[in-house]
């Protein structure tokens, strides 16, 4: 067993992964490639449980009559756009038993999948989505768990969880329903960004989600009549990449159902059900989840608009101030006591540090002179940054040794008379402590010379002690910080 020094590798092995392309899909359905022409490109080897077929004679045949009467008023409609889906519930297949059919657009044809249908309804009662857009936080706490209440009612999964990705790409379990004989709770537990690679994430935006009823089952292959691999970017049936196999059997996971959590066009974070046994959900019970999964989406992309509103409107306010200060009072540097508590409370910050031309002023919290003069050079040969945040400047600049403040935010500009002006707002030390699932920073090993690099085996709580790190930098903080450096903009250059 070889030990990888870094997690590098991992990375890079999960974002080449060819996720779309596999050329196989999974067992509990069945699937045809056709062109727009209805000419079958690939079916899947399993087809005989669904229509009667020889699977592997397919390829190069037009859709038998009986299928292409099911399906041509469906194919006439078809939105040509890609990722353009339709269900079809209870079709009745000559001696077999109906199935459902979903028919979606992919880039280069068109996928049909079948999966045994059943009876079994389980509806949304209208009462279950009289959700109100969260307000504060104890409001949106109560609708996360409203949320994985209810799906864990609907689907039957034994852990449901509300999985949001942080800033810097992490996720977090925000909330859980769990039933009472599953061992452990994910709850405020992080997880590392490379547990969901980007590639994953761009096909969670694509999808209405994203079932996998048995993860450990073996894949079926696609008949072709070429060596092109299908594209199944937005196919239910996809198979499993061997990587999230062991990442699943690493978490004791055997099934789970993904549903995305879309703010605007951004994956704000996935509704993330686990189940330790093998289960298959209908295809009723899948639109019925994804209908919760998407009214929470609203409520939570309205939640972040109006928490976004609000705070333009306060910006608007401190800037408005600033700018009459700044005006009136002979000067940046001379009014910095004046605007440097607007400051500290707008980015909780404890100091502020001015450099225009050579000249440096500075109140509250701060490094010595050597230090601001390191600091301030090293920006300023940097090409293309007009803002950084840093939150370690310990770990950014070790040379610089210790310092009264963990983290900074830096500014600059040119003034119209070509003066160099670096505005710096730096933050003490946070001493806290990170809630992972499983270590995120131990070595990932290759196993038996199959996969090459496989996940971290352990998701117990391990607890991660921070130290001579700010507060996290956030998205508002950036926002604040652009328009301070528009006001700055506007006042001397």
């Amino acid at each position: 067993m070889n030990t990888i020094n870094t997690n590098t590798d991992w990375t890079r092995q999960c974002e080449a992964e060819p996720l779309a392309l596999s050329a196989a899909i999974q067992a509990h359905g069945g699937l045809l490639h056709i062109t727009d022409q209805a000419l079958i490109t690939h079916a899947s080897a399993n087809l005989a449980s669904y229509f009667a077929c020889q699977p592997e004679t397919l390829p190069g045949q037009v859709l038998p009559a009986p299928l292409a009467a099911v399906l041509q008023p469906t194919l006439a409609t078809l939105n040509k756009a890609p990722g353009s889906r339709v269900e079809l519930f209870d079709v009745a297949m000559a001696e077999r038993h109906s199935v459902d059919i979903v028919v979606s657009r992919s880039s280069f044809g068109i996928v049909v999948e079948f999966s045994a249908h059943d009876h079994r309804h389980i509806p949304i009662q209208p009462h279950s989505l009289l959700m109100r857009t969260p307000s504060s936080a104890q409001e949106s706490l109560a609708l996360h768990q409203r949320i994985v209440d209810l799906l864990n009612g609907i689907t039957g999964f034994n852990r449901i969880m509300i999985y949001a990705f942080r800033e810097d790409g992490d996720g977090e379990v925000l909330a859980e329903a769990r039933n009472t004989d599953v061992y452990g709770s994910y709850l405020g537990l992080r997880f590392p960004a490379s547990d969901i690679p980007q590639i994953a994430r761009d096909l969670y935006k694509k999808n209405p989600w994203r079932l996998i009823p048995d993860s450990q089952a073996a894949s079926v292959p696609l008949f072709s009549h070429s060596a092109a691999a299908p594209d199944l970017t937005w196919s239910d049936l996809r198979s499993v990449s061997p990587v999230h196999q062991s990442y699943l059997a690493n978490m004791g996971v055997r099934a789970s159902l993904s549903l995305p959590i879309m703010v605007g066009a951004e994956l704000w974070g996935l509704i993330a059900c686990h189940h330790a046994e093998p289960r298959v959900l209908p295809l009723k019970v899948m639109r019925a989840a994804s209908q919760i999964s998407k009214h929470y989406s609203l409520l939570m992309s309205t939640s972040v608009a109006e928490s976004r509103m609000r705070l333009i409107d306060r910006l608007d306010n401190v800037y408005a101030g600033m700018r009459e200060v700044i005006s009136l009072g002979g000067g940046l540097m001379s009014v910095m006591p004046d605007i440097a508590p607007a400051l500290f409370d707008l980015f909780s910050a404890s100091g502020l540090a001015i450099r225009l031309g050579n000249v440096w002023a500075h109140t509250g919290d701060s490094p010595n002179a050597s230090a601001l003069e390191a600091l301030s050079t090293s920006f300023e040969q940097a090409p293309g940054e007009s803002i950084v945040f840093i939150d370690s400047l310990a770990r950014a600049y070790p040379a610089l040794g210790a310092m009264p403040v963990a983290g900074a935010l830096a500014i600059k500009m040119h003034t119209r008379d070509d003066q160099c002006l670096q505005v710096w707002l730096f933050r003490r030390e946070l001493l806290h402590e990170v809630q992972w699932g499983g270590n995120p920073h131990k070595p990932v090993e290759s196993q038996d010379g199959q996969l090459g690099i496989a996940p971290r085996q352990s998701f117990e709580k391990w607890i991660e002690k921070r130290k001579n790190y700010c507060g996290q930098w956030l998205q508002e903080n950036q926002l604040a910080a652009k328009r301070l450096r528009q006001l700055l903009f506007e006042l001397f250059a």
